[in-house]
């Protein structure tokens, strides 16, 4: 069948938001003094902005951990 092949729709968001994630998180480390040197303003934008993706990311992962019984920290 071909649901066997294909990953669900919520699971595909929840690798890319975490992935975009890994990207900002990798971009404000490697520009920290240019995000330092932003106005109060700018930094608090910034701040809205990325705690909106972790907001949606850990939406998903509840979805998905009620779905499809995923939970991340079993591979450990």
């Amino acid at each position: 069948m071909l649901s066997d092949y294909l990953i669900a729709p919520s699971m595909v968001a929840l690798f890319v938001t975490g992935i975009l994630i890994l990207i900002i998180i990798t971009l404000f480390l490697m520009n920290i003094k240019f995000f330092l040197k932003e106005t109060y303003f700018q930094k608090i934008v910034m701040l809205c902005l990325l705690s909106s993706t972790l907001a949606s990311h850990g939406l998903l992962h509840l979805g998905n951990e009620k779905q499809y019984n995923f939970n991340p920290y079993t591979w450990i």
